[in-house]
């Protein structure tokens, strides 16, 4: 018989505190050690923060990202530009009631061979199960999803203007819980406490064109919170009837880590960043094996950036195929906008945005499917 720890009142946000504390020790730590070297240092891959441009462009952004949100979605992107940046990023996913809190530093600013980033996220859900009491009352029980990582990345220039390879080294911490009548803390499923592995390779084609494909947790993966099954036949610890009629459809089907595989185009028309037409597709060979040995989940999308003076707008969507068959099947449009003002030399600059994603196709649980994501972005470009 287990007996895990309570989750008392406070826990989460003391963990919270601490673990930001860590964060900062960490980060100040690692750009000191990077700038005394003179080196530089700049999800789908978190279950918590897709970043700001990357949901607005419905996560087609593998060619395209550079900075902070390459951190998240292709550290090759890293290379890609010459910036230094602070961001704080913010995410709101309304259906699993899951906040998402990251803080990214990238520098790709001191050498033209090596690029590093920094990344912490705060994932926390309170997604639900519904159930009948003994005296056939529907009840409700709050889960609490909680999650911690962080993630360094380094990408290098392998030829000059052409060629890119990146790996991002991470620990992820992920659990889902419940307090039974007890008041004992049950683990809804199996904690998630691994170090995790990304690795990236880009192509840039003279400007004009980026390929980029992206590994995603080739190490530590995670298990989804359920299976196809949208019902249950008992809740441990949570006396219900006999015929309880459990619900776990609020609960995430995709797993918060799967092994999966990326690929993305990005055009530039105009051999501009401010302008680019993406396209990328995503393979999750984790989170349907378990019931389906062959099944590999695939998403396909889309999206475009265009620049009008400091302000960029992004629009896109993208299509999920979830489970065998189409009846689970989902697609969402997203867009948002932003202000970015580069830093002169020895200046500051800022890169501010707002983006949502909304599913617009596929079942629906409770509510359609919505996130919304902010960020506040600080460019640096120290006269050194």
């Amino acid at each position: 018989m287990r007996e895990p720890d309570p989750i008392l009142p406070g826990e989460a946000a003391g963990i919270a505190r601490s673990a930001s504390q860590r964060l900062l020790a960490f980060a100040s730590f690692g750009l000191a050690g990077l700038l005394s070297a003179g080196l530089p240092g700049r999800a789908e891959a978190s279950p918590g923060i897709d970043g700001t441009r990357n949901l607005s462009m419905g996560n087609a952004t593998r060619g395209s990202s550079t900075g902070t949100d390459a951190v998240l979605i292709n550290p090759a992107g890293l290379s890609y530009a010459q910036q230094f940046e602070i961001e704080p990023v913010y995410q709101f996913n309304l259906q699993d009631r899951t906040h998402g809190l990251g803080v990214f530093i990238s520098d790709s600013l001191n050498s033209p061979h090596v690029a590093l980033g920094l990344g912490y996220v705060f994932t926390r859900g309170t997604p639900r199960i519904r159930y009948d009491d003994p005296m056939g009352e529907r009840q409700s029980l709050d889960l609490t999803h909680f999650g911690h990582e962080v993630a360094g990345a380094l990408s290098v220039t392998a030829v000059r203007n052409w060629l890119y390879i990146a790996i991002k080294p991470k620990w992820q911490y992920v659990s889902l819980r419940y307090l039974d009548e007890d008041n004992i803390a049950i683990d809804h499923r199996p904690k998630l406490n691994a170090f995790g592995l990304d690795a990236a390779v880009a192509l840039n084609v003279l400007g004009w064109v980026r390929f980029a494909v992206v590994g995603y947790n080739l190490a530590g993966p995670s298990r989804p919170a359920r299976g196809d099954s949208t019902t249950a036949d008992e809740i441990e610890g949570i006396t219900t009837a006999e015929q309880p009629n459990i619900n776990t459809e609020n609960l995430r089907r995709i797993a918060d880590y799967p092994r999966s595989l990326g690929h993305g185009l990005a055009v530039f028309p105009t051999r501009s960043m401010n302008f680019s037409i993406n396209l990328d597709a995503t393979y999750d060979f984790t989170s349907y094996r378990a019931e389906h040995e062959k099944w590999t989940r695939t998403t396909v999308h889309g999206g475009a950036e265009y620049v009008v003076g400091p302000v960029p707008i992004r629009v896109g969507g993208w299509w999920d195929s979830r489970g065998p068959g189409r009846a689970d099947d989902r697609g969402y449009v997203s867009a948002g906008l932003g202000f970015i003002r580069p830093a002169a030399l020895g200046g500051i600059g800022v890169d501010i945005g707002a983006g949502f994603a909304q599913q617009v196709a596929g079942p629906v649980q409770g509510q359609l499917d919505t996130v919304i994501s902010f960020n506040l972005g600080i460019r640096l470009q120290p006269d050194i």
